[in-house]
């Protein structure tokens, strides 16, 4: 198939899909979707100001009313979320027809491996529609996702044409990319670690491709974009809130991990804070949120089992079923308690702030406790929840952990990508070799990244995880017809 129709239809099939399913299913209230709407202090800015945006726009042309029962100018959020999932299902599909091209192989393959990166975006789209229990694709949701998802593979291609051509214009789409992503959703750091990750694999580790300057101006990069983002974020604040600080609940993730394995006794962790003007008594706070916790069964004590056995996958659904409880019904709650009874005199902005602290403070010790276990054999329990939410998170992010096959059916994938990899890069030593196994270099460590980081931060569930999915299948059947 010659190019321009190649490039029609890779335009018409995902805008007839996306445009399509979003007539049909209209906007998705999701449970995280008031605070996007709301402008809540707990997130991050993009997607607040988006949908701010748009709700303005429509309120300056005196639109109003209802669609599937939502304001309607979220209805024109989703057409414009779909779009974007359009553009990026289209672009890979011309990135890889172009690809492979480049690459010498014959123009019936190109259209072959084009179609792949077309369908391999739609195909995780039809699972989470059709398949998987939300029964509707993120393009549709008020949520960050809508965004971050079909961007997060737009940096994939970057970054893979970055490290083929070191240009002044792929360096700074790359960089705005990942501060872009970063700025609708904190998971999104994980870009930065990405290229980090690979830039130190491919510059000092590899011998034909070792140049410390280069991965000297991808750190540099990073911590520039790192930077960026808290001045994004604060400067935000400034302007809603009068607040030039980052968006409060960073520490809500870690604090409900190490509440889930901690015990009475590490209330001594706080005595410390006992006399403090900061903090005073906290580790009264600690004791009313640990009981709680105890009260509603939500620690590891109460989990199928405390060491890895056959029951790991259900000590890791216990831990996710119990996450939002410990977050949002235990902590938030009584952290609030607590800044109102100890500083009566703060409000507003001031009080969330203040509130966020207590959280930092609680979740600082705890983790730091656990983290000297691992040393010392004393945290086994955290060390158990945390591999068994990273393996958790790998197998998710290729497959699923239900029905049980699935999860031994993901090592074998696992094992088949590394070994398909590492044959075709030692048995062939030419240039598109060396190319393709950049590309599955970099979505490897995407997943991994993204599976280590979001199992010991936070909990493994599909949203946060199939962010790479569509890139993985497509890289195997790249590694298998480029033969």
């Amino acid at each position: 198939m010659d190019k321009k129709r190649f490039k029609i239809i890779s335009i018409l099939i995902p805008f007839v899909f996306y445009i399509g399913m979003a007539i049909i299913d209209g906007t998705v209230w999701c449970v995280d979707s008031a605070s996007y709407t709301s402008m809540d202090f707990s997130r991050e800015p993009v997607y607040p100001l988006f949908l701010l945006g748009i709700r303005k726009l429509f309120e300056l042309f005196d639109f109003a009313g209802t669609m599937y029962g939502q304001p309607s100018y979220l209805f024109c959020v989703v057409i414009i979320q779909s779009l974007l999932w359009v553009y990026t299902a289209a672009r890979l599909g011309i990135y890889m027809y172009d690809y492979t091209l480049e690459q010498r192989y014959s123009r019936q393959r190109a259209t072959i491996v084009g179609f792949m990166g077309l369908f391999s975006q739609m195909a995780v789209a039809i699972l989470n529609r059709f398949v998987a229990n939300r029964g509707s694709m993120y393009s549709e949701c008020i949520m960050t996702e809508a965004l971050a998802m079909p961007l997060f593979v737009l940096f994939s291609i970057r970054l893979f044409e970055l490290f083929r051509n070191y240009s002044a214009m792929n360096m700074l789409a790359v960089f705005l990319l990942s501060v872009l992503i970063s700025s609708i959703r904190k998971q999104m750091l994980i870009t930065i670690l990405i290229m980090g990750a690979v830039s130190l694999i491919i510059h000092l580790i590899v011998k034909r491709t070792r140049d410390p300057r280069r991965f000297l101006s991808i750190v540099i990069m990073g911590i520039l974009a790192v930077i960026s983002i808290g001045v994004i974020d604060r400067s935000y604040n400034y302007a809603v809130r009068g607040k030039f600080a980052e968006h409060v609940g960073n520490s809500k993730g870690t604090l409900c991990t190490v509440l889930y394995t901690a015990d009475a006794e590490d209330v001594h962790l706080y005595d410390k804070y006992e006399d403090s003007q900061k903090f005073p008594e906290l580790g009264s706070l600690y004791t009313r949120i640990y009981d709680e916790c105890v009260a509603k069964e939500l620690t590891i004590s109460y989990a199928p089992s405390q060491n890895f056995d056959s029951t790991w996958l259900e000590m890791t659904s216990h831990y996710a079923e119990g996450y939002d409880i410990i977050g949002f019904d235990i902590v938030i709650p009584y952290c609030q308690q607590y800044v109102s009874e100890k500083f009566p005199e703060i409000s507003g902005p001031e009080f969330d702030i203040k509130e966020n602290e207590v959280e930092a403070v609680l979740a600082k010790e705890l983790l730091l406790k656990d983290i000297k276990g691992i040393f010392t054999g004393k945290s086994s329990e955290f060390l158990y929840v945390l591999v068994a939410n990273v393996a958790k998170a790998l197998v998710i992010s290729v497959a699923n952990n239900r029905p049980a096959i699935l999860v031994k059916v993901s090592i074998f994938i696992y094992l088949f990508y590394l070994i398909l990899f590492s044959v075709r890069l030692i048995m062939k030593k030419d240039e598109k070799s060396r190319e393709l196994c950049l590309f599955a270099l970099i979505v490897f460590m995407g997943i991994l990244i993204n599976s280590v980081v979001t199992g010991s931060m936070i909990f493994p569930q599909p949203r946060y995880m199939c962010y790479g999915m569509g890139l993985f299948y497509l890289t195997i059947g790249c590694g298998i017809l480029y033969q």
